[in-house]
């Protein structure tokens, strides 16, 4: 790609809108990203494992703080540690979407160490206290409802269903009530945030857009992410269990050390690459191809 069609790429960032699709795509993003990892193994697996080793290293950091600094220094370092994360984990997106379009850069793992990304995303974690503290009493006015915060904070209330105030038929409508409510919330939850990362990074959306679309493209799609969710956990499933029972029955901490590293930095790049699949399939406009006037005014004379 020359350098005028790099500037323009940069210039003008692929839009997005929410879409619905079809069943199929699950299996789809989980072996389009392994397609993707085995072309471009070199570019992804390093800028996965440069992620891996400074999210490791700031929690590390965080954890040296709460034993020694006081509790505005461990604020800040959690908030700064949290946020870095982020940026770090968007760059991730745009490495994806950059060996996706044919041009894989391991420099693009930095991308998101810029003024929009950083205040986006730092606006994000914002959002999702409040809507934590939102969410949370929502979920406490539920259990308020069924009874079921008595049993939590221990008021007499609660003896109701063992001792005569709930028959167990009524006990058993109010778990399935409680059930289903805190899993309404949670699915808002999820989807309020699911892909604000990647609209802010490679779409340069404002966390109200992207919150907005997110939400959108999530619940237009709700089936068809909860199965790639079920397919993700049994493809972890298959992964990990030889390989934790390979690591049980050697001796050598370096070989399980070693194992798990390599373990979680492969998997962990399939599955971010699996759901930036996701994130392009119901969300990302394709880039229209640029038209030959385009292409000739970008010709040097």
């Amino acid at each position: 790609m020359s350098n005028a069609q790099s500037e323009s790429y940069s210039s003008q960032p692929p839009s997005a809108a929410p879409r619905k699709v079809k069943a199929g795509p699950p299996l789809n993003w989980i072996s389009g990203s392994i397609r993707l990892l085995r072309e471009n193994w070199a570019v992804i697996l390093s800028a996965y494992f440069l992620v891996l080793v400074v999210t490791t290293l700031i929690q590390f950091g965080a954890m040296e703080l709460v034993s020694r600094g006081g509790f505005v220094a461990i604020a800040l370092a959690v908030v700064v540690g949290i946020l870095v994360s982020l940026v770090l984990n968007a760059g991730i997106m745009v490495v994806f979407h950059g060996a996706a379009e044919k041009r894989p850069r391991f420099l693009d793992v930095f991308s998101g160490f810029n003024g929009h990304t950083i205040l986006s995303l730092f606006l994000m974690m914002i959002a999702m206290a409040l809507a934590t503290l939102v969410l949370g009493f929502v979920v406490y006015m539920i259990m308020e409802v069924t009874g079921f915060s008595g049993s939590m904070f221990g008021s007499a209330r609660m003896g109701g269903f063992t001792n005569g105030g709930f028959n167990p038929q009524g006990a058993v409508i109010m778990m399935i009530f409680t059930a289903v409510g805190g899993f309404a919330v949670l699915a808002v939850y999820a989807a309020l945030f699911c892909y604000v990362i990647p609209l802010v990074v490679v779409s340069r959306q404002g966390v109200l857009e992207a919150m907005g679309n997110s939400f959108r493209a999530s619940f237009k799609n709700l089936f068809v992410l909860f199965f790639f969710a079920v397919n993700a956990v049994v493809f972890m499933n298959l992964v990990l269990v030889p390989v934790f029972a390979i690591g049980v029955s050697s001796v050598s901490t370096i070989v399980m050390g070693v194992l798990a590293l390599l373990t979680s930095l492969v998997w962990g790049s399939v599955l971010g690459g699996a759901y930036y699949f996701s994130f392009r399939d119901v969300l990302l406009t394709k880039t229209p191809p640029q038209s030959d006037e385009s292409a000739e005014s970008t010709v040097p004379a």
